[in-house]
């Protein structure tokens, strides 16, 4: 069952629309809204959590997870991310160098395995019973099945807490967020990543470019990376359920009681952009992309993730 939702940041009820029609699943079509009063931005209508329990099958851990950003299936891709995986850990290490550390969406586990390397006491949450078990065969790890607000975790239990890509699949992030505050001991540290490019500047231009004119000869791997709302592409299911913006994720994790710490920004570049035999237009958009990072990273330019940290006071 699918239903028209109040802003989960602020409860308000008035929306305007932002994409229409973008996601697609069992034949309803999903759009993208605006709350007006606080700018989050959110999946309409919502899908009930048995729907989006069914979201996350194996097929989802095959092709969908990256929604066309990275080529191979899930397995595949994590050993891909170790620089990625190495380089959130050190942010985290920052802050807190050891203690008991759970990941929520720890999916097949590679992050926990290196965290357990470092020195970190690890436990993991994923709701699909595919990951789980991917993470308990390959690297023995701890890990639960089940959405982190339906398990009796122990309050006060975790020096960190770690979620990339997660947030956004959340229907209610507030609760979410309040429960993680809860599992964290006092001055223990939640780091998040979030999606933000539908909230980005280079979207709002990309979404004006004439892509009905030029859709059928480009790959369309990077046309359902750039969220292209082309009617010859095949649409993914409304796996992001809200869109964060710097503004709206700095807002909900302050209202969930934790104080913000640091705030950092980042892009993935689509990986087929970075091959040696790809076409004269996708080494141009590659470059483009690296340009892009580059500038986020350094200017503080929101575009492609937010990378939050915050600590229980």
């Amino acid at each position: 069952m699918n239903e028209a939702k109040k802003c989960e940041l602020c409860g308000g009820n008035q929306q305007e629309p932002y994409i229409s029609k973008i996601y697609y699943y069992q034949g309803q079509d999903y759009d993208l809204v605006k709350c007006p009063n606080c700018g989050l931005v959110f999946v309409q209508p919502r899908p009930d959590l048995a729907t989006i329990k069914n979201f996350y099958d194996e097929k989802y851990f095959e092709s969908d997870f990256a929604c066309g950003m990275i080529e191979g299936d899930y397995l595949a891709a994590e050993e891909k991310r170790a620089q990625e995986y190495q380089s959130l850990l050190g942010l985290i290490k920052k802050y807190k160098s050891r203690g008991k550390l759970l990941e929520i969406g720890c999916a097949g586990g590679s992050f926990l395995a290196l965290a357990r390397k470092e020195g970190f006491e690890v436990e993991g949450v994923d709701i699909s019973e595919w990951a789980v078990s991917q993470a308990k065969n390959k690297y023995q790890l701890e890990v639960q099945k089940g959405r982190l607000l339906e398990l009796n975790l122990k309050p006060e239990s975790y020096e960190v807490i770690f979620f990339a890509d997660l947030l956004e699949h959340e229907p209610e992030p507030m609760k979410f967020l309040k429960k993680v505050f809860s599992l964290l001991k006092p001055a223990g540290l939640v780091m998040l990543k979030v999606p933000t490019y539908v909230n980005s500047i280079y979207y709002q231009i990309i979404k004006l470019l004439p892509w009905n004119l030029v859709s059928d000869k480009l790959d369309p791997r990077l046309l359902i990376a750039l969220k292209v709302n082309a009617s010859n592409l095949s649409k993914f299911p409304p796996y992001h359920l809200f869109e964060f913006s710097p503004s709206t994720l700095k807002a909900i994790i302050r209202k969930s009681g934790f104080h913000l710490v640091e705030l950092k920004n980042t892009l993935i570049i689509p990986e087929f952009l970075k091959k040696k035999n790809a076409g004269l237009i996708a080494r141009g958009l590659g470059l483009g992309f690296v340009s892009l990072k580059w500038l986020m990273e350094h200017f503080s330019l929101p575009g492609g993730h937010i990378i939050a940290l915050a600590v229980k006071d």
